[in-house]
């Protein structure tokens, strides 16, 4: 079996010079993107943040072009902004062109929420440890980002911080390994941490705050291909200055709480009701409310054990 190739092979010139030409090609879970780019800001971001991820070439079957372009005219010098492209289409409203790597990141995400169609999508963290998978489905604001960032930087291998892949034939769990997106407070916070740490630039003022990415552990990328089968859900809540709480959760509720963080249960129509249906009943289910690092991350580790 042919050496896989990553990013990090190639030096600062030979990004820079790929993302400018022709595009640089990455395997980001089940998924190829072609990222182009003349921006400095994504040649260093993509460079520090996907170092791991291996790399392909144009000869290989891509699923998404991706570019981050800044906008003719007088516009590229007064308040100079970007746009996000998708097949040579711009889904979004123009940004700052300081929040270039942030909005490309968006802009992946909503590649595969829009297209990955033969996967159950959810808006969900999702980690393993000793072949214990847990899903961690959150609405924005909940912490769910740090708390992923948390049991990533803690011996959990992580699979996604944005999106659950879930096999509509197989119900196995696929991994994407992508950067954790983090959010203002969040930030410090995981540089706090006393275990290693590389995030990607801090930017301001976007639409959520500042956000920075945190890099996805070595082991986390090179396990990308390692389906799981869903062990847990466990609908995370941070709560300052309570102590944790947790509850199972009942069935039926558990249902419609998936549904609700689903991007494309309606789509899927009955396929959808089904896979939901055989995750709820092969799962155990709980809600979490915390605010202590040292008992959330126990209560994770006991139910791993």
């Amino acid at each position: 079996m042919p050496i896989k190739k990553t990013l990090r092979s190639l030096s600062t010139n030979e990004i820079i010079q790929q993302l400018k030409n022709d595009g640089l090609v990455l395997a980001v879970g089940p998924f190829v993107f072609c990222i182009k780019s003349s921006l400095s800001s994504i040649a260093s971001n993509v460079q520090k943040i996907y170092g791991d991820f291996q790399l392909l070439s144009h000869d290989d079957l891509i699923d998404f072009y991706v570019a981050i372009k800044k906008p003719r005219g007088l516009r590229s010098f007064i308040k100079p902004q970007i746009n996000f492209y998708c097949n040579d289409s711009s889904p979004f409203l123009p940004l700052p062109a300081s929040q270039a790597f942030p909005l490309l990141e968006w802009g992946m995400n909503w590649c595969i929420a829009q297209h990955a169609h033969h996967y159950l999508l959810l808006h969900s963290a999702v980690l393993e440890k000793n072949g214990k998978s847990v899903i961690l489905p959150a609405q924005s604001g909940s912490g769910k980002s740090t708390l992923c960032a948390l049991l990533a930087l803690n011996g959990w291998r992580l699979l996604s911080d944005e999106m659950a892949l879930i096999d509509l034939k197989s119900n196995q769990l696929h991994a994407l390994a992508r950067p954790i997106s983090l959010k203002n407070e969040s930030i410090n916070v995981i540089l706090n941490q006393p275990c290693a740490t590389i995030l990607g630039e801090v930017v301001d003022d976007t639409t959520k705050g500042t956000i920075s990415h945190l890099k996805p552990s070595t082991a986390s990328v090179q396990q990308v291909a390692k389906t799981v089968a869903p062990f847990a859900i466990v609908f995370p809540k941070y709560q300052a200055n309570q102590p944790i709480n947790t509850k199972t959760t009942e069935k039926a509720t558990a249902f419609m709480a998936v549904i609700e963080n689903s991007f494309n249960y309606a789509i899927l129509a009955e396929a959808g009701f089904n896979a939901v249906a055989q995750l709820i009943d092969n799962t155990q289910c709980h809600t979490l409310a915390y605010s202590s690092t040292e008992e959330v991350l126990a209560f994770f580790e006991e139910l791993a054990s």
